[in-house]
């Protein structure tokens, strides 16, 4: 009975429509994990910036290190 009423709900278009934007987004890839990240055309350097300070503090730190060596 359930399957029957969600086909029919599934078979049967919305009633309302709400027009959707799909905005197709340039991608790069971090370094360390491989994971795949979207950034607005002119903010990579950003993206990625934030996506390390989050997911991998301690690369930035021997970044920060090495730069006070030199």
């Amino acid at each position: 009975m359930l399957i029957a009423r969600y086909q029919k709900q599934m078979s049967t278009p919305a009633t309302r429509r709400y027009p959707v934007t799909v905005t197709r987004l340039p991608v790069t890839r971090c370094q360390i994990c491989k994971r795949t990240l979207a950034y607005r055309p002119g903010e990579a350097n950003t993206v990625l910036t934030e996506h390390y300070r989050r997911t991998h503090p301690e690369a930035l730190g021997l970044i920060a290190e090495a730069e006070t060596e030199e």
